[in-house]
C-alpha cells in the first residue's frame, strides 16, 4: 500500500557515494560489445554460488547460464537486475529474453550521445544528483583521470591498494611511470605517492581516498618504525640482492616481511587525509569475489585507528556487512565514523533494513549515508537505486507505524540520508547543478 513517506522516498533524489563507471572514451570503444550479462553487475558472483561445489560441466557456457539463472533471480543481486530489466525495456530478465535484451540495450546506446545516455540513465532514470566514482581513475590510467571524461556531477577518490600489501617492486615501478622519476629510498616512495595524489587532486574533482585492501589483506594496521618499513622498502625495492641468503625473481618478501612498508604508507595516507581535510572510504565486509576470505574485512579491525586520526573522517562502505551492527556501535561511539550503505542493498536487502532500523535508532541520522551504487554500467544504477529507496521506504514506514517518528521527522531523515549527507559530506549544494 502507497504511503506519503513512500511516495516522498521513491521522489528524493539520491546522493551515490560509491560507482566504478567507465570513462566517455572506453564505454564508446567498448560499447557495441555490451550485452544482457552487463545488467547483472555483480550477480555474476551468485551464479558462481548457485553452481555448488560440483558445478556442471554440461552444455555450453549459455546453457549453464541459463539453468542457473532461476536460482540467482532472487537474491539482492538478482532482483536489482529484473528491475532494471524492467524498467528500462519493459522485459522479465529471462534466458528467452536475453537477445530481446541484448538488442534492446544495444539501441539504447546507440540512442543519444555518450554525455546524453549517462545524463538519461544517472540523472532522469535513477534520480541521481551526485557520484562519487571509483574504479577507473587509478594512478596507473592517466587518460581517464580528467573531468571531460565524465559528467559535471561526478567526483572521483584516489586510490592505490597495492601500496598497502607490496611483496614486490611492481607497484613501485607504476609510481615510476606515472610521475616519471626514479624511487630509490623510502622518502623517493612517499613523494610520489604524493605527487600522484596532487596531480589527480589538479584533473579532477578529488572526493576522497578509497581503500580496498580487504580484498588482499586484513584491515589490521600496526604501527611500525621507520626503520622497520625502510627495511621492508629495501628489500622489495632491491630484491636481486641476497636476502637472507635468497635471491630470486619473484615476490621478493612474503606479506609478513613486507607488512610494515603497507602500514606505514597507510599511516602516511590518512596523515594525508587530515591535511586536506579529505574523507576515506574504507571497503569493508564481503567482497565482491568468490572464494573471498572475510574474516579480515570487519571494520572494528580499525578501531586503533579511528581513534588514532580522530580528525580524519572515515566512510566505512557496504555497510560492513554482515558485521552491521558492529559498524552501528563503531559509529555511534566514534564521531568520526559514518556508515555507508554502498552495495549494501544489493548484497542483502532484508540484512540492510534491519541495519538501517538498528542505526536510526542508535547514530544521529545526519552521520549515515543510504545508497552507493556500486556498479559498473550507468542502467544498472537504475535497478539499483529503486531497490534502495524501497527499502529506506520500508524502514520509515514502519518507523511511522510504531509512533516513533511524524511523517514530517521520516521526510526530514530520509532526505538528510538519501541526499544532504553527503553533499555536507563534499562541501557541494544543489544549487550548483
Amino acid at each position: 500500500m502507497a504511503t506519503s513517506i513512500r511516495e516522498f522516498v521513491m521522489n528524493q533524489p539520491l546522493f551515490c557515494s560509491h560507482n566504478h563507471h567507465e570513462a566517455f572514451d572506453t564505454f564508446v570503444k567498448d560499447g557495441p560489445g555490451y550485452d544482457f550479462r552487463t545488467l547483472l553487475s555483480y550477480a555474476n558472483a551468485d551464479f558462481i554460488t548457485a553452481a555448488g561445489a560440483r558445478p556442471s560441466t554440461e552444455g555450453d557456457e549459455a546453457a549453464r547460464f541459463a539453468a542457473l539463472w532461476p536460482k540467482v533471480r532472487a537474491t539482492g543481486h538478482g532482483q536489482a537486475t529484473v528491475m532494471t530489466c524492467r524498467e528500462l525495456f519493459g522485459l522479465e530478465y529471462a534466458p528467452e529474453n536475453f537477445s530481446k535484451i541484448t538488442e534492446e540495450l544495444q539501441s539504447l546506446i546507440r540512442s543519444r550521445p555518450v554525455e546524453q545516455l549517462y545524463d538519461h540513465l544517472l540523472r532522469e532514470k535513477a534520480n541521481t544528483r551526485w557520484v562519487v566514482n571509483d574504479g577507473f581513475t587509478h594512478e596507473d590510467s592517466p587518460a581517464a583521470n580528467t573531468s571531460e571524461q565524465y559528467p559535471g556531477y561526478y567526483s572521483f577518490t584516489w586510490r592505490m591498494d597495492a601500496l598497502f600489501s607490496m611483496v614486490d617492486g611492481r607497484p613501485v615501478e607504476a609510481l615510476e611511470r606515472t610521475t616519471g622519476t626514479s624511487i630509490h629510498s623510502l622518502d623517493d616512495l612517499g613523494d610520489a605517492v604524493n605527487e600522484t595524489i596532487s596531480r589527480f587532486k589538479a584533473a579532477v574533482r578529488l572526493a576522497a581516498f578509497k581503500v580496498k585492501m580487504g580484498y588482499e589483506r586484513d584491515l589490521s594496521v600496526g604501527n611500525p618504525t621507520r626503520h622497520e618499513a625502510e627495511a621492508a622498502f629495501n628489500a622489495i625495492r632491491y630484491r636481486k640482492a641476497f636476502y637472507g641468503g635468497i635471491q630470486q625473481e619473484s615476490g621478493a618478501v612474503s606479506a609478513r616481511e613486507g607488512r610494515p612498508l603497507g602500514d606505514y604508507l597507510f599511516h602516511c595516507l590518512l596523515e594525508r587525509a587530515h591535511d586536506e581535510d579529505l574523507p576515506v572510504q574504507v571497503h569493508s565486509g564481503c567482497p565482491g569475489i568468490n572464494w573471498g576470505s572475510i574474516d579480515g574485512a570487519n571494520a572494528s579491525h580499525l578501531l586503533p585507528i579511528f581513534d588514532r586520526y580522530r580528525r580524519v573522517r572515515f566512510c566505512i562502505l557496504h555497510a560492513s556487512w554482515p558485521w552491521t551492527s558492529e559498524l552501528g556501535a563503531i559509529a555511534k561511539n566514534y564521531p568520526n565514523v559514518y556508515p555507508d550503505m554502498s552495495w549494501a542493498w544489493n548484497l542483502n536487502p532484508a540484512g540492510s533494513e534491519r541495519a538501517l532500523s538498528e542505526w536510526l535508532d542508535g547514530i544521529p541520522f545526519n552521520k549515515i549515508f543510504a545508497y552507493g551504487a556500486d556498479t559498473g554500467w550507468p542502467w544498472c544504477d537504475v535497478g539499483n537505486a529503486m531497490q534502495a529507496r524501497i527499502g529506506v521506504a520500508r524502514v520509515l514506514e514502519q518507523k511511522i507505524e510504531a509512533g516513533y517518528y511524524s511523517p514530517a521527522t521520516a521526510e526530514e531523515v530520509a532526505e538528510a540520508i538519501m541526499l544532504r549527507n553527503g553533499e555536507e559530506l563534499l562541501g557541494v549544494s544543489s544549487k550548483e547543478v
